[in-house]
C-alpha cells in the first residue's frame, strides 16, 4: 500500500507531466500552423496521448474509486497509444 507522501509524489509527478506535455503539445500544434505538416500534428496528437493519459490516470485515481492497478494500466496504454503516433509522425518525416 502506498503512504500519504508516496501519493503526494505521484500527484506532483503527474502534474509535472501535464504541464510539460501541455507545453509540447502547444508548440508542437503552433509549429503545424506553420507549415501543415501532417507529422508535425501527429506528433501533437501523440503528445496530447501521453500528456491526456496522465490526466486521466490521475482523476481516475484520485476522485474516482478506481484503484491502482487500473489507473496505472490506463495510464500504460494512453501512453503506448501516444508513442505509437509520435513513432508514426517521425517515420512519415523521414521520407
Amino acid at each position: 500500500m502506498l503512504r500519504k507522501l508516496d501519493l503526494i509524489y505521484l500527484d506532483v509527478a503527474q502534474a509535472l507531466i501535464l504541464v510539460f506535455g501541455g507545453v509540447v503539445v502547444y508548440y508542437a500544434g503552433k509549429s503545424y500552423s506553420k507549415t501543415k505538416s501532417q507529422a508535425m500534428l501527429l506528433l501533437a496528437l501523440g503528445f496530447a496521448a501521453v500528456t491526456l493519459g496522465a490526466l486521466v490516470a490521475g482523476v481516475m485515481y484520485n476522485f474516482g474509486t478506481t484503484d491502482l492497478g487500473t489507473v496505472i494500466t490506463v495510464q500504460a496504454y494512453s501512453q503506448a497509444v501516444g508513442f505509437f503516433i509520435i513513432v508514426y509522425s517521425l517515420a512519415r518525416a523521414k521520407g
